[in-house]
């Protein structure tokens, strides 16, 4: 039955689905159709090819022409032959648009209620249409279908990924879920700058302000002008770093001395860290114009010799991977995050999903999403990419896989790359890389032998690296995690927005000066009042419905 629904607003969508589903269960609908016996073929094993084939409908975003071997599109290109040739699947695409108007386009179908019958969707629309009973329960194709590599990378930080799809323990989705740790903080420091003002590696949140200062009043570039800042900042307050100094989680959600779960934005640790850095921001040591600057005008000045420490991720050398190739006496390297006593710091880490791929109610093949799952992992990380994986990670960018219909990598794969890198770079025995590690270990080589393009390779995946402080913090269990790892609760989608707006102008006031370190307990009440107790409430509720 296919009903259409562009007169409602998405607001709607769930009641409205779930109302029309409910007419044909009790009988509205014809009941032929809910008698009519399955004509399902065996699907075989977990890459069985389908003989007739099947098709399968879905959408797609693009990922650049780049991301295309010579001759191909996103319509037709290595995948969709590979699905059709091996699998028996013709996979054609309702609709390809670029990234940037993708959620849009697919709010646009979900209100049309004309679904494709495998739909890539956020966690909001994938909450939407699980309401109104418009996905299939793919507990049991999962079970029987998955491959043994699918449910290795699926069951990755005890099954986090599967989480937010699962329902009353059923399986609504599968996930691309690359695992929470990439997303660790870390303190950047210029390593040249540190040498000179004759300082060593922080070991304390003290030791690190001591940095700071003297990046600022020491001449740490040696040019004899008053002319760096020790701390780079932009408007967007990029100061989780030092804020875990001060055991303060911004924007996360922990659990309190009573196990319920709170919003760490508004603990009192995280006043204390806004202190230090009112204080820092008095003395000179943050440049008095960040308010105004964005994260590329930030990054401009950092690249120009302005700042020498700044608060970012694991990808942070790509950002500053031009310096060293202008002067190979710059150098950054990364440090985990300091504490401000005798408590360890810990990173603040985050579940994010790559993708959710959900299949219609009603499509006749279910199990087809995990078998595409199937092709794509092995494709890349089993047995057949031994000898096809660069065929299937085509284009100038090796990024050809998001032009599968389904993927997902696996969970952390970086730090477990990082780790058979410093192993090899040890030994000099190559023969236990797997092939990302091994390309890995060709780069950083590479730079050792001169090529400073290849600077960030060392910087990420070399001895003293972005990864090698995220296997720190793994193995010293120095990670904290966001307990709430669900689609947005409802008064989020309406109140979150001026929460955070309410957090970034207070915190830059207080920063700035402009407000007293004290204005922190005025921002806790309005918070509290604009949403945030409600949304409290909501997050608990929706932790404890899915333990």
């Amino acid at each position: 039955m296919k009903v259409s629904f562009k007169r409602f607003s998405l607001l709607t969508l769930s009641m409205v689905l779930a109302a029309t589903l409910a007419a044909c269960s009790s009988g509205a609908g014809s009941g032929e159709e809910e008698t009519k016996p399955s004509t399902q073929q065996d699907a075989g094993g977990p890459l069985t090819k389908y003989d007739p084939p099947i098709k399968l409908t879905s959408t797609m975003n693009e990922t650049g022409k780049e991301s295309l071997a010579s001759g191909d599109t996103h319509a037709k290109n290595i995948w969709t032959r590979g699905y059709m040739d091996e699998l028996g699947i013709d996979v054609s695409y309702e609709w390809i648009v670029p990234d940037a108007n993708y959620n849009d386009k697919m709010n646009v179908t979900l209100a049309s209620g004309d679904l494709p019958d495998v739909l890539k969707v956020s966690a909001v629309q994938f909450e939407q249409l699980y309401e109104a009973g418009m996905i299939e329960d793919l507990t049991e194709v999962y079970d029987k279908y998955a491959s043994d590599l699918v449910k290795e990378f699926m069951s990755a930080e005890d099954g986090a990924g599967l989480k937010p799809v699962t329902k009353d323990g059923k399986i609504y989705a599968m996930v691309s879920f690359p695992g929470s740790l990439d997303s660790s903080d870390m303190i950047w420091i210029r390593q040249d700058w540190l040498k000179n003002v004759g300082l060593e590696a922080p070991k304390s949140m003290q030791d690190v302000i001591k940095i700071a200062e003297a990046f600022t009043f020491e001449d740490p570039d040696g040019n004899g002008k008053d002319d760096t800042f020790g701390i780079a900042l932009n408007k967007d307050l990029p100061i989780n770093a030092f804020l875990l100094g001060y055991h303060g989680y911004l924007e996360t959600w922990i659990k309190d001395g009573s196990g319920q779960v709170v919003n760490g934005t508004i603990q009192p640790e995280v006043k204390e860290g806004l202190r230090e850095l009112q204080n820092l921001y008095q003395k000179g040591v943050i440049d008095p114009e960040f308010g105004v600057k964005d994260f590329a005008k930030m990054m401009e000045d950092v690249n120009a010799g302005k700042s020498g420490m700044f608060f970012l991720p694991q990808w942070a050398p790509f950002q500053v991977s031009s310096m060293i190739k202008k002067d190979k006496n710059v150098d950054w390297l990364p440090y985990p995050v300091q504490s401000i006593d005798a408590e360890p710091a810990k990173t603040q880490n985050h579940l994010s999903l790559g993708g959710i791929f959900a299949v219609r109610k009603g499509y006749e093949h279910p199990e087809a999403v995990i078998k595409l799952l199937n092709f794509q992992t092995e494709k890349m990380f089993g047995e057949s990419a031994k000898t096809e994986r660069e065929k299937y990670l085509n284009g100038l960018t090796g990024l050809g896989f998001h032009n599968a219909t389904v993927s997902n990598l696996p969970a952390n794969k970086n730090v477990k790359a990082q780790d058979e890198v410093e192993q090899a770079l040890k030994s000099g025995d190559t023969s236990g890389l797997e092939l990302e590690a091994k390309l890995f270990y060709d780069d950083i080589m590479d730079y050792r032998n001169g090529n400073l393009d290849k600077w960030h390779m060392e910087r990420i995946f070399g001895p003293e690296s972005s990864q090698a402080v995220i296997k720190h913090y793994r193995d010293n269990d120095l990670i904290v995690m966001n307990e709430f790892i669900y689609a947005p609760t409802r008064t989020m989608n309406t109140k979150q927005a001026t929460l955070d707006k309410l957090r970034a102008e207070t915190f830059l006031k207080i920063i700035y000066g402009n407000l007293p370190i004290d204005e922190f307990e005025n921002f806790v009440a309005n918070w509290k009042k604009l949403g945030g107790d409600q949304i409290t409430q909501e997050v608990n509720e929706i932790i404890k419905a899915n333990q």
